[in-house]
């Protein structure tokens, strides 16, 4: 496959950093967009560009995400391109009503994640490239805003997008609940009524954000929440998968060795924070040892191999 697009907030940099490193651990390529892009008056179509040339668009989801321009601009232009989209849930935010159809993974579903984009079949319309990047490169705004709603219109227009409660065929749009002879509700309708929508949940959130403060509750920020998690599996031998007793598996980056039980097995009890990266290394005398590697805290199917020397 050529690559993985990463779409995804930048106040969910340091669990996506994590994320990037356990995924290119597991053979799977990644791209994630640069800062300077954004400075370019042709951003929306350098970043179209870069979503058509890669195979599978990784949706990083969460409750920055569901709030960002970018991440919104990306999801729908991977729409609009036909692009195979995995969702990869970070917290619990329902997904936006046009990809509630998609199956989302969490994160600390590892295994599961790498299979999905691995096994994703790219989607390859020359056409429909060429004419969305085109439409892209006439967006003359700059601000993420004014560039989601340029696109929103261009993507509207040409049925290249679906909203609410909206089945988009190969040739039929049909939206549920609307008869045949219905015409859809206008375009300014439509985004007078999400505006409505957002401007009241925001200000919800900003009114529940404040009342812990202000019935003295403590506030804790995301690097703040810390759990006890474990990190199990088991290590086998790659050549004859017998389980292997006797192993040193090791936590380098927080002093912590186990020693695998009579069937094979290991378990850590880990304080950090949820889903956090942790790098494990396994050794055994007459094995080559193995590592390091990346593992998701609360994973407890961890697998690993070891080969004789």
């Amino acid at each position: 496959m050529s690559g993985v697009f990463l779409s995804y907030s930048r106040e969910d940099s340091k669990i996506i950093q994590q994320l990037e490193q356990a995924l290119v651990g597991n053979g799977v390529s990644v791209w994630r967009d640069q800062e300077k892009i954004y400075g370019g008056e042709k951003w929306p179509k350098v970043l179209g560009e870069a979503i058509a040339d890669r195979d599978v668009f990784l949706l990083a989801w969460s409750k920055y995400s569901s709030i960002s321009h970018f991440v919104e601009f990306e999801w729908t232009t991977a729409i609009a391109l036909k692009k195979t989209i995995v969702p990869c849930l970070l917290d619990t935010t329902p997904l936006p009503p046009s990809l509630t159809a998609i199956h989302g993974v969490p994160i600390d579903h590892l295994p599961e994640l790498v299979a999905a984009l691995t096994a994703a079949v790219p989607l390859e319309d020359v056409g429909r490239r060429m004419e969305v990047v085109r439409k892209l490169g006439e967006i003359t705004g700059t601000k993420p805003e004014e560039v989601v709603r340029s696109a929103r219109v261009i993507f509207d227009q040409r049925n290249w997008v679906v909203h609410g409660n909206v089945i988009q065929g190969e040739h039929v749009t049909v939206t549920i609940g609307q008869r045949a002879d219905e015409s859809p509700k206008g375009l300014l309708d439509k985004w007078q009524t999400w505006v409505a929508l957002a401007v009241g949940v925001l200000t919800a959130l900003s009114l529940v954000a404040d009342l812990p403060g202000k019935l003295g509750f403590p506030i804790f920020s995301h690097e703040e929440l810390v759990f006890e998690q474990p990190l199990a599996g088991s290590v086998r031998d790659e050549n004859t998968n017998e389980l292997l007793a006797g192993v040193d598996v090791t936590l380098p980056d927080l002093g912590l060795t186990v020693t695998t039980n009579p069937g094979g097995n290991f378990r850590f009890q880990v304080h950090g924070a949820k889903q956090d990266l942790v790098t494990v290394t396994a050794k055994k005398e007459g094995y080559v040892s193995s590592g390091p590697k990346n593992q998701i805290l609360g994973n407890t199917k961890v697998l690993i191999l070891l080969k004789k020397k």
